[in-house]
């Protein structure tokens, strides 16, 4: 078995876990499922190839259902130029975006992310892709990521907590990617739909 496969196993396994954590109320049930969640921890470092930083945010309890995660990311295209950011964090650069946060809409979530790490103004112009982590990008946790064509509408960069700098770049010349965040092929293929005006890929 690939180690993919392995570590998609592993991560459902926790999710069921987490789960029986939430909901189980038999004491000897529960501390099974704490036997069985450090059993995974062991299973996952050996063969998982995920960091010891991924494995412990991996196995954090949670006090709701498991349920992957939502990212936007906003595409912003200049005369065939896609803006990123820089991380403030580990200086790899990315779209602009980051966890949808609750209260807002997903619209609303891309254009705030995009303002506050890029300083751009912009508006939605329509919905690109949404892909699965688990399909591109395994981590210890599962996101959905939407990735929205957006029109920048003013504004300029400045230096903030998140991000260090706002550029454009080739789509044949993109820099140093944070690959948690985004990978060139996903860049690659919404700058594809953009281009041909094509249907929204969905995972």
């Amino acid at each position: 078995m690939e180690q993919q496969e392995v570590a998609k196993m592993l991560q459902r396994m926790n999710a069921i876990v987490n789960a029986g954590l939430i909901y189980g109320h038999d004491s000897f049930d529960q501390a099974r499922y704490h036997e069985f969640k450090q059993l995974l921890a062991e299973l996952l470092v050996e063969q998982s190839g995920l960091s010891l930083g991924e494995v412990d945010n991996f196995l954090r309890p949670t006090a709701w259902y498991p349920t992957p995660l939502i990212d936007v990311r906003a595409v912003v295209v200049r005369e065939n130029r896609i803006l990123l950011v820089q991380s403030a964090i580990d200086g790899k650069w990315s779209l602009p975006g980051g966890y949808a946060e609750v209260g807002t809409s997903p619209k609303e979530n891309v254009l705030k992310e995009l303002k506050e790490e890029s300083g751009l103004e912009g508006e939605v112009l329509r919905l690109l892709a949404i892909f699965d982590s688990n399909s591109h990008q395994l981590q210890g946790q599962q996101y959905y990521k939407m990735f929205f064509a957006c029109a920048a509408k003013g504004g300029q960069f400045t230096l903030n907590a998140e991000t260090v700098a706002a550029q454009y770049f080739p789509i044949n010349n993109l820099p140093d990617l944070s690959l948690v965040r985004n990978t060139a092929w996903q860049i690659e293929r919404c700058h594809q739909v953009w281009l041909s005006a094509g249907e929204a890929i969905i995972d």
